[in-house]
């Protein structure tokens, strides 16, 4: 019997060393370790997420962070490739049979759009093989921690930037001091620092816990805090609340439910301030009440007209890209104008009208693996952090937005599968 959810040879092996040798009981054995170019590699990719649209000077815009990283990864798997590619997660083949229909289905459906879908198509082709190195690499504690760490300092790197204005743009929606920071969209940014903001909580509470996980935490979460009021990001609240009420239910690995609730408490006097002195969001949240829920906001306007779309094609969908003239007129008719098209607010939608339901299970069975593997997890020693930081992407993508392009996304469906070794 192999890993669960896991494929390859690997499984097998490891399966005959826990068997010869009693009390091998890891993964992640002694002789296999990640070297140094392996663990920096990884642990940059991690830092760099709210930096992945920053370029570096003197290369005209095609020379980016993210592909300097992508080097620095190819590096660490060149140099320990058993470390880095041994086991195959059973949710790759998942996605990668999504991507696959997915490309079908626009050479068949939409083949006058190819310029459009091919571009999303090569970027979830690129998060693959970043999922299996991040999914290898998160197989061992100590780099499961420190890229945890990792992120909460990137986030807040970033959000001292944005605090300062350096590389800050506003957000032209018609709200005041709703800004993002070096290009990235302001949903996604605000998402990225809700995902480190958890993380950090998470940190904080895994026992064995040491000074530096009691006092280091909580600054770097209020830094966080005001870039993620700053952005204004509806669905990065959401995220954050949900991920702490996951934090705060299912924490029994972490201490009693009264330590917890303090905890989070305190927690919540901050963030309360923070929204309080930046109230962007408080504001944003005011457009989805009772009285224009269905005239005033646009996305309330976007459900029923892809849920339509979906309808006329069920079962194999529409192609990829194929709905956002359709979704535009009539949802939003004043960008036609405007030469601008929308992009659906919610993954399970567009999965649906894009790939009909085929394209719909391949994706969310995925998905179900990675959240099995992450609620599995709640009784291993990361307590239910995997769960914390996944399930607020699941629940925002039936919903309020579409996670599968931002690269927290994929991290935390990295963080989920290995969070049972």
């Amino acid at each position: 019997m192999g890993l669960p959810g896991v494929s390859g040879p690997e499984s097998a092996t490891w399966t005959e060393s826990t068997a010869t040798h009693p009390g091998f009981g890891t993964r992640a054995g002694d002789s296999l370790r990640p070297n140094f170019v392996v663990r920096w590699a990884f642990y940059l990719s991690v830092c760099t997420i709210p930096f992945s649209l920053l370029y570096v000077p003197g290369t005209g815009g095609h020379v980016g962070v993210l592909r300097v990283v992508q080097m620095l990864l190819l590096c660490g798997i060149l140099s320990q490739p058993r470390v880095c590619l041994r086991l195959v997660p059973t949710a790759l083949f998942w996605f990668a049979s999504y991507i696959g229909l997915r490309m079908v289905w626009g050479f068949w459906f939409t083949p006058e759009m190819l310029h459009s879908w091919w571009a999303n198509s090569r970027e979830f082709i690129e998060f693959l093989p970043w999922l299996w190195v991040m999914f290898n690499v998160l197989q061992f504690p100590d780099v499961r921690c420190g890229g945890l760490w990792a992120l909460g300092l990137g986030c807040a790197l970033c959000a001292l930037f944005h605090i300062a204005g350096i590389g800050v743009a506003e957000v032209p929606d018609g709200l005041e001091n709703r800004s993002s920071v070096f290009g990235v969209n302001a949903n996604e940014l605000g998402v990225t620092y809700a995902t480190a903001m958890i993380a950090l909580l998470g940190l904080c509470m895994i026992r064995p816990r040491t000074p530096g996980q009691l006092l280091v935490p909580f600054p770097l979460i209020a830094l966080i805090g005001v870039g993620l009021a700053k952005t204004g990001s509806r669905s990065a609240m959401l995220t954050f609340v949900i991920g702490v009420l996951v934090l705060l239910f299912f924490g029994k690995a972490f201490g009693s439910r009264l330590s917890r609730a303090a905890a989070f408490v305190m927690l919540g006097a901050v963030v309360a301030l923070i929204l309080w002195t930046i109230p962007t969001v408080l504001e944003r949240f005011d457009e989805i009440n009772p009285g224009n829920i269905g005239l005033g906001n646009p996305r309330a306007r976007m459900a029923p007209v892809l849920w339509e779309m979906f309808l006329r094609s069920p079962l194999y969908g529409r192609g990829p890209d194929s709905y956002q003239w359709e979704l535009t007129r009539r949802a939003m008719p004043y960008l036609i104008k405007q030469g601008k098209l929308i992009v659906a607010h919610n993954l399970a939608l567009l999965l649906l009208v894009e790939t009909g339901i085929i394209g719909f299970m391949l994706f969310y069975g995925g998905l179900v693996a990675a959240i099995t593997a992450a609620w599995r997890a709640r009784f291993k020693p990361c307590g239910p952090l995997p769960l914390a930081l996944l399930l607020p992407f699941v629940m925002a993508g039936a919903t309020v937005c579409n996670p599968s392009h931002y690269l927290v996304f994929w991290l935390a469906i990295a963080y989920a599968l290995a969070g049972v070794a």
